[in-house]
């Protein structure tokens, strides 16, 4: 038997839990915390960063209590202690350690991105930012191949968070990930990496207009990126499509967006297993298109595509599908159709709020500004009294 009150015991104990608390916070077996405290066994390596988090200290810190609490342990069966030798042998940042953590990981991250996609920031972002605080900790005791796995990690997490931030309407922080994530690429020499994180940055030109910025940065981006038959590739390609039609040049518009659906991505599930840019579908790109229509002042066209392509789109796009919805009111806007615009725009609105997207929220907002002087019409008034509420 271990003695009374085990390094695991106390930390236990400080934090609030019970045995039987504790186990149903992890979702283990109650048995299972009592092998930790007696130092039968460890934990496998990828309950580490939930059960660092759950016990409020770090993944270094905990193993260092699991460690002692193996070394507390009273004689337990010899069959048992190749874990807590394993503890006291390896250090946190060891390559053997390391390879299971950096799997569960990107594992996770996969998890995560599908998370967005259904539910949208809110969900997602809290998850992304643990994990970057859980390979934050990591760093500092890493070496060799095990830190080059985690800095790539690093920045694939870092540039998530850059877009989540961008999605729930906090740009300063989305700016602020994208550089993170761009000097983890460089450190790590991933060049695919380092052309996503310049992908990102074409989006924000973009977000403002910058026909220049959105071109340039998109080119660079394609300049980085491994060529190839490759989501990423069709992406990138889409990007420069949006710069030019920012620039009011449709053909190389057209151009770009044929060039892309050469690289489309065929998967639906949501979770970028084949990478990333795995978002960039045949029916993202025709809906990429609709929308260039409506920045190019041709509404008719893009009220076309947009009803003849949402029906294609995956459902697990949730959030896609709403931006899209919003997009199809504008056009409809454009067109001098209140009523429809309005209908949609409530459409839209809903599934904003649903997923948390508050840049949708916004483009929302900015439709039932333009839409106010038709107020009187029972669709406009719906719409401006859907986003008082939120108000």
């Amino acid at each position: 038997m271990a003695r009374r009150g085990s390094p695991f015991t106390r930390l236990r104990n400080a934090a609030g839990f019970t045995q039987e608390a504790l186990a149903a916070e992890l979702g283990v077996d109650r048995r299972t915390v009592g092998r930790w405290e007696r130092g039968e066994v460890l934990p496998l390596p990828p309950v580490y960063p939930r059960l660092a988090r759950v016990l409020d200290v770090s993944v270094k810190e905990l193993t260092t209590v699991l460690a002692e609490t193996a070394r507390h342990a009273a004689g337990p069966d010899p069959s048992l202690l190749g874990g807590a030798r394993a503890v006291r042998r390896l250090p946190t940042g060891s390559a053997d350690h390391l390879d299971e953590v950096v799997a569960h990981l990107r594992e996770q991250w996969h998890v995560l991105v599908q998370a967005d996609n259904l539910l949208g920031p809110r969900r997602a972002l809290t998850g992304v930012l643990e994990q970057i605080n859980v390979i934050e900790e990591l760093l500092p005791v890493s070496r060799g191949p095990g830190r080059s796995e985690l800095v790539k990690l690093a920045a694939t997490y870092a540039e998530s968070a850059a877009w989540l931030y961008e999605d729930a309407g906090r740009m300063p922080e989305s700016v602020r990930w994208v550089d993170r994530a761009m000097s983890w690429s460089y450190e790590a020499g991933n060049r695919n990496m380092l052309a996503w994180t310049l992908f990102r940055k074409s989006q924000h030109a973009a977000a403002n207009r910058d026909a220049g910025g959105t071109l340039g940065l998109a080119s660079a981006a394609r300049r980085e990126a491994a060529t190839g038959a490759t989501p990423m590739w069709a992406a990138i390609l889409q990007q420069q499509a949006h710069g030019h039609a920012l620039a009011g040049d449709e053909n190389l518009m057209n151009r770009m967006l044929e060039a892309a659906h050469a690289s489309a991505a065929s998967e639906t599930s949501g979770d970028a297993r084949q990478g990333h840019g795995s978002f960039c579908t045949p029916a993202y790109l025709e809906l990429k298109r609709a929308q260039y229509f409506v920045v190019l002042g041709k509404p008719v066209r893009a009220v076309e595509l947009f009803e003849s392509v949402l029906p294609d789109l995956p459902p697990v796009y949730r959030r896609d599908r709403g931006v899209a919805v919003g997009r199809l009111a504008q056009a409809h806007l454009a067109m001098n159709h209140p009523d429809q615009a309005a209908t949609l725009g409530r459409e839209a609105l809903a599934i904003a709020r649903s997923v948390g997207s508050i840049r949708t929220e916004q483009e929302v907002s900015k439709l039932g500004r333009q839409l106010n002087r038709h107020k009187r019409i029972p669709a406009v008034r719906d719409l401006l009294d859907d986003l008082r509420e939120a108000a």
